[in-house]
């Protein structure tokens, strides 16, 4: 009983009701002018469709302007902002969740949300984190013409905070169900039909989105025009914006932050964002030199993390010793690495390497090819020579679904990551197992069977020491090596309205600018 009421305790801290403030306008009939943002890397199409959500922060900038949730992470709000639901409850015991629509809200086609589409998009859900609904889920089942209700096998703890962190997965992201069954998911990826805030005039794949501000939006949008357009040269995005042609641009060059600095009328947004870390898949390969945790332990050594974040985020960032941010759930503090050359090479030596070795490839998180040169070159002190290889974005996350096939020799990649929530949506996506993201490049066996133990558990207490049991043994055995916490420089233009860089950049689950119906243009 005591330990009933214990976990009767934990869950009321995730119980929520919430109803949103009803708005009598029009949400759209306010909406002025057009704003421009400079996307720093291409578009991938699938990033437009919820359904096919790839497990990153990446497609967030893209479903809070076209798409919306049920509760979704939205501003200061971690996961739980009532969207296209007005209210939620979970059920003390965890065992269902309950969800109510808002009156006449309706997708950009013209058609109303309802509990069907709702339904048909949770088990038609085929994205990352899929195989962690499906197994956890007994069936949905529709209570009325707003309401839905799912039921769950088991207490699913975390089942809240998975749902609505919108930048690890997107089952309660709803698309049309006719719409979606009329055009296949090809069709639909090419031309979107959403709930958000905007909806898609225009698309060319790979290129740019214009989208116009929605009229049957439950919100006020206030620019009538928003345009995204790929533009992966830092220096071209510097320039569009001194030139007028994009009001936002996001990753603003290192080197390139003084000229931003400088520009009249032009605010910098260095937004603490996500952690850089350097994986080496295939690590247990006897071929591998990785697989001595001397080789991989130089290898940390070898990086100068002061150096990166000066260079890279013009010391805007963060130098941190755990690769998970630690503002997450059970996120374990762990001191900075200090840059030591001559103990890396005396540990290459001691693994039988003392002229070093070849590495076919790093490969950085695109587009953030420079530190991927900086950190060949760091190494390169130490002995460990390699090449660089660069892949569009859309392409990398690909091959990391592809598991280590894709990953043939030795390799080492530069990842960066911003996922809010919980510790373990990080070790899922990057470490677990048959993970959506991870697959089977790292795979520690004894690592994942405490990972199991931590998802049956509903004991706080035990789930807290499990999580940092594991963050531990990551950290001490340099499976994946810590680099720093990147500040995504951004830039806002003088035509945004905007008395602080926050105004604008308030999301502090990734480094995007939505709320994208919150932005407003000065005055002409």
């Amino acid at each position: 009983m005591r330990r009933s009421r214990c976990v009767a305790a934990a869950l009321m801290l995730i119980v929520l009701a919430s109803t949103a403030a009803s708005l009598s306008s029009p949400a759209g009939a306010a909406a002025r002018g057009k704003l421009v943002l400079a996307w720093h890397a291409g578009l991938a199409s699938r990033w437009l469709d919820p359904q096919e959500h790839d497990g990153t922060a990446t497609p967030d900038n893209f479903f809070t302007a076209i798409h919306d949730g049920l509760i979704k992470n939205q501003g200061t709000a971690l996961f739980d902002h009532p969207a296209l639901a007005e209210k939620f409850t979970i059920a003390p015991d965890a065992k269902s969740a309950t969800f109510t629509l808002r009156k006449g809200i309706k997708f950009h086609n013209g058609e109303p949300v309802t509990p069907q589409d709702v339904k048909f998009s949770y088990e038609n859900y085929r994205g990352a984190k899929a195989d962690v609904f499906k197994k956890k889920t007994e069936r949905v089942e529709i209570v009325d013409d707003r309401t839905i209700r799912f039921h769950f096998k088991e207490p699913f703890l975390d089942f809240a905070i998975l749902f609505g962190t919108a930048n690890v997965a997107a089952p309660g992201w709803v698309v049309p169900e006719k719409y979606y069954k009329q055009v296949g998911a090809d069709g639909f990826k090419q031309k979107p039909v959403g709930a958000g805030p905007y909806r898609l005039v225009r698309h060319e794949p790979g290129v740019k989105l214009e989208m116009e501000a929605f009229d049957g939006y439950y919100r006020p949008v206030n620019v009538k025009q928003l345009v995204m357009t790929s533009v992966p040269e830092g220096a071209t995005r510097v320039a569009m914006l001194e030139r007028g042609e994009a009001d936002i641009i996001y990753s603003v060059p290192g080197e390139l932050v003084s000229r931003v600095q400088k520009l009249p009328g032009v605010t910098l947004a260095p937004v603490l964002s996500g952690s850089w870390f350097l994986e080496f898949p295939g690590f247990q390969d006897p071929k591998s030199p990785f697989r001595d945790k001397r080789v991989r332990e130089a290898v940390s050594l070898a990086i100068d993390r002061r150096a990166m974040n000066q260079a890279e985020s013009a010391g805007f960032g963060k130098v941190s010793g755990n690769w998970i941010n630690n503002d997450v759930q059970y996120a374990l503090e762990w001191p900075e690495i200090e840059r030591n050359v001559e103990r890396a090479k005396q540990l290459l030596r001691e693994a039988g390497y003392p002229n070093g070795f070849d590495v076919d490839w790093v490969t950085p998180l695109p587009a953030w090819y420079s530190r991927g040169e900086r950190l060949i070159g760091q190494l390169r002190e130490v002995g460990i020579r390699a090449r660089m290889q660069t892949m569009e974005r859309g392409v990398f996350f690909q091959r990391l679904q592809g598991g280590i096939k894709e990953w043939p020799g030795v390799q080492i990649i530069f990842h960066g990551i911003r996922i809010a929530g919980s510790w373990s949506f990080w070790y899922e996506a990057h470490v677990k197992c048959g993970g959506f993201n991870s697959r089977d490049r790292l795979c520690i066996k004894e690592l994942d069977a405490k990972f199991e133990q931590y998802e049956r558990s509903i004991n706080p207490a035990e789930r807290k020491k499990l999580a940092e049991e594991i963050q531990r043994a990551i950290l001490e055995n340099h499976y994946l090596v810590p680099v720093f916490r990147h500040a995504f420089v951004n830039a806002i233009g003088p035509r945004v309205a905007a008395q602080k860089w926050q105004d604008v950049f308030p999301t502090i689950t990734t480094g995007y600018a939505y709320p994208w119906e919150d932005i407003k243009l000065k005055e002409q």
